[in-house]
């Protein structure tokens, strides 16, 4: 049996390993020069490392990490504290900082850690905005599900003032590209329910390494020492259709290939490009065109001497980069001289249009705003990096447009992050999802195999019913104290 895999980002590599262990012939058409997608990386004309974006890893990524383990490469995540620095203009540092406690306890002491130095939102209003934040803890499936009707914006603005959500806007916008006003809240809310339950959930690892390194190369040689076959350089053009079923694709300069198989690792605005005019008569694939783009940069600035010792992830708000690191204390195997910030610029789409000249300017003055001591005159060299970047935007209701992986032609598969999963959202884990159910399904419908890939990542479901009670407590008491305040207030008014 052959299968021809359309694209080379993670989930099109992971899906054609997948069918190799299967017994599969396979071969994997990239239309770029290298592997990877998103998740890539290569070195410039200097020498030096340059990755498509910054990207993180949490534990919760289950299906990713079992995916690593199986490749042999799980040591190539360098795990950190658990905290987030908070950079705010004029050099105040605030930090989100987890304890090792129990659910919801961590979460608490992580927020009131951060309280203490963050000044750009009243505290009451952050305080207040805690419980539609945190509200995945404690609500049902069903009920999350539905909130994928109303944005995160919303949702927050129904409780408390909207300003609240500003502390948390740089991880909306570094996660999803996109702003809390047109980001689901069913997306954000699963991200918090799994970051807020439990204190090991919450880590952040970074890559030991550019992305394509700790995994690309991996994935080609076990893939090419089992049969399978890479052609980079050789998009697909077109998909045939004959009778219900696809009868051959088109690749590269007019050639056409044929298998049993054919599994599409396109991204959705790609795919939407190949297909004939007659799959759109289905409702399955006019879907792919409620999918819009996410826009998103990456700017790398490397420094002629240390800037910071920070050495996990920072938020800042009101910049064009919003979540970032000095990659010299995080990596400092390879960034070695001076410091090197690595940054997020999301959402983008207002900056797309602009010279990278113009967008470097913006960001250091911004850079030197937060960082007192930072002074244009110590930058060695930057690269803005627009090559591989950006997702689909989450908007409210996209989930109701995510298609299942069996598409309506009986040999035709779709894979990618943006394909329906639990996992909710784009990004790596849902691309490794992804891939593992396309070959859930392929051995069931093909081989009449049942094999289960994936694992379901659980939170700590008895601690989280806590979440509720303490979460109403706390901020009762809090609300107690904020009146009793007032009233003193009054009383001396009066006085």
């Amino acid at each position: 049996m052959k299968a021809v895999v359309m694209g080379g980002g993670m989930s099109g590599l992971a899906t054609a390993i997948n069918l190799l262990d299967l017994g599969i012939e396979v071969a994997v058409y990239e239309s770029d020069t290298i592997l990877g997608g998103r998740a890539s990386s290569w070195y410039d004309e200097d020498g030096d490392l340059i990755d498509n974006a910054l990207h993180v890893f949490f534990p919760y990524y289950v299906n990713l990490l079992n995916f690593f383990e199986k490749m042999g490469i799980a040591d190539n995540i360098l795990w950190k504290k658990t905290e987030f620095c908070y950079a705010q203009p004029g050099g105040n540092l605030a930090v989100l900082k987890f304890k090792d406690l129990p659910a919801p306890f961590h979460a608490m002491y992580a927020f009131a850690h951060l309280l203490k130095d963050y000044r750009e939102v009243p505290r009451w209003k952050v305080l207040a905005a805690a419980l539609p934040l945190s509200s995945g803890l404690f609500l049902t499936k069903e009920k999350v599900s539905k909130l994928d009707n109303i944005s995160m914006a919303t949702l927050v603005y129904r409780f408390a003032p909207l300003e609240g959500l500003k502390v948390m806007e740089p991880g909306i916008n570094g996660l999803t590209f996109t702003p809390s006003h047109a980001v689901s809240a069913k997306v954000m809310l699963n991200w918090g329910m799994k970051v807020m339950g439990s204190a090991s959930t919450a880590r952040v690892g970074f890559a030991y390494g550019g992305m394509g390194e700790i995994w690309v190369d991996r994935c080609r040689e076990y893939i090419e020492s089992k049969g399978g076959r890479i052609f980079l350089k050789t998009p697909v053009t077109s998909i045939e259709i004959d009778n219900g079923k696809v009868s051959g694709v088109v690749v590269g300069n007019g050639e056409r290939v044929e298998a049993d198989l054919y599994v599409s690792a396109l991204p959705p605005f790609a795919l939407r490009r190949v297909l004939p005019d007659d799959a759109f008569e289905l409702e399955y694939f006019r879907d792919l065109f409620y999918f819009q783009y996410a826009p998103s940069l990456s700017l790398q600035v490397w420094f002629d001497r240390k800037v910071t010792d920070v050495d996990v992830t920072f938020f800042s708000n009101d910049c064009v980069f919003n979540t970032y690191a000095d990659l010299s204390n995080v990596l400092p195997h390879i960034f070695k001289e001076g410091s090197m910030f690595e940054m997020v610029l999301s959402p983008a789409d207002h900056l797309l249009g602009l010279p990278d000249k113009v967008i470097f300017e913006i960001a250091i003055e911004q850079i030197e705003d937060i960082f007192l001591h930072v002074k244009r005159d110590m930058v060695r060299k930057w690269k803005l990096v627009r090559e591989r970047q950006g997702v689909y935007r989450p908007f409210p209701g996209m989930e109701s447009h995510r298609p299942f992986q069996r598409s309506p032609y009986e040999n035709l598969y779709l894979t990618g992050d943006y394909t329906k999963t639990e996992v909710s959202s784009g990004g790596m884990e849902a691309a490794i999802y992804n891939a593992n159910k396309v070959a859930e399904l392929i051995a069931q419908d093909c081989m009449g195999k049942a094999i289960e890939l994936n694992t379901e990542f659980k939170p700590n479901e008895p601690l989280m019913k806590l979440m509720r009670p303490v979460t109403i407590a706390a901020l009762a008491v809090f609300a107690l104290r904020s009146v009793m305040k007032l009233s003193r207030f009054f009383r001396k008014q009066g006085s």
